[in-house]
């Protein structure tokens, strides 16, 4: 199996989420007894590319490929790959409606794409800014947003969870919503400008961990009481809920190629996973971490992470009927009041 990883093989300033991704698949990988090659993309959509047309013409051309939507790349990834007899996977962003209707769906016109897994960033969003704005104690939201790339899928996804939740909460308003890079120090310096533009602020929510400690290192400097949120829950963001700087980040995201593999393994046993939820799934299992759960998140996922046993999804392995269960309260343990 070849990973096709978007992020950067070394941390330079936008988290450490992509190589977390593989990290988890290498142990879901080893579980299984499955061989996984991973080619990191340096966050360079055109690199992907060329990694996927290296990998289409392999004399001895992998069981399967995992790609991502990063940037759209998926759809020239998806076209240069039809020509290898691996089977292709999409997982974390999804395929746009506009690039299914040049491409297809999952099993059309590319036969061997055989499905795709997100990670249901929608609602992720929304249980964040539910957990937020129940900090206000009553105060009507006053919310800047920071979020990625306006071309990556999840990043809108996140953004439209978040203003899903708003619209129903009385009084709410939000006073802009930017685009970032993904790094600390564009938030940081984004996050100083918008403070200053909205004094009133009370809410500052972004959409992934090193955009969140540099928001909340602008609120600090502003020294305003400001409560601010994020996505992705990494060793840094969560230390900093543990020590009460962020008030919470939506967790889990790391895991999505891990799910993958626990598909891809079970379709290779003959259990197609298109027969539980469909070649197309969306899996709602992020959840809220926050002071009050985050020591056992922590703990179960970064102090203990290689124990994770992820057979347990596993339908060939353990059958039940219906959807699979991906959730994490079942991977890592049940931990307080997660929402």
């Amino acid at each position: 199996m070849v990973f096709l990883n978007p992020g950067e093989a070394v941390e330079h300033g936008t988290g450490q989420h992509w190589q977390l991704v593989s990290q988890f698949m290498g142990i879901a990988a080893r579980s299984f007894d499955m061989q996984l090659e991973v080619l990191y993309a340096e966050r360079d959509h055109l690199l992907m590319q060329r990694q996927a047309e290296e990998v289409a013409r392999r004399a001895d051309a992998p069981d399967y490929v995992v790609i991502v939507n990063e940037k759209m790349a998926a759809q020239p990834m998806l076209m240069a790959l039809a020509r290898s007899s691996a089977k292709v996977m999409v997982i974390h962003n999804d395929v746009t409606a506009r690039q299914r209707r040049e491409i297809g769906d999952e099993r059309q016109r590319i036969p061997n794409w055989i499905g795709t897994v997100t990670a249901n960033a929608t609602r992720g969003g929304y249980r964040l800014m539910s957990y937020l704005c129940q900090r206000l104690a009553g105060a009507p939201p006053r919310v800047i947003g920071i979020t990625g790339d306006p071309n990556t899928p999840v990043s809108q996804e996140r953004a439209s969870g978040v203003e899903a939740y708003l619209a129903g909460a009385r009084g709410a308003r939000t006073y802009q919503l930017v685009f970032s890079d993904w790094s600390y120090a564009d938030s940081e310096q984004k996050a100083r400008v918008l403070l200053a533009r909205y004094p009133d602020t009370n809410l500052v929510w972004a959409a992934n961990d090193s955009m969140a400690l540099g928001a909340l290192n602008a609120v600090k400097a502003r020294g305003a009481p400001v409560l601010v949120g994020g996505m992705g829950a990494l060793r840094g963001a969560l230390r900093s809920v543990a020590e009460g700087g962020l008030a919470a980040m939506v967790g889990g995201d790391y895991f999505i190629g891990a799910w993958a593999m626990v598909l891809l393994y079970d379709y290779h046993r003959g259990m197609d996973f298109a027969a539980s939820g469909g070649a197309r799934q969306t899996l709602d299992f992020l959840s809220v971490v926050h002071q009050g759960n985050v020591d056992r998140f922590s703990q179960a996922v970064f102090d203990h992470g290689d124990r994770l046993d992820f057979t347990v999804f596993s339908k060939a392995l353990h059958p039940e009927p219906g959807r699979y269960d991906f959730s994490l309260a079942r991977l890592v343990g049940p931990f307080a009041g997660a929402v």
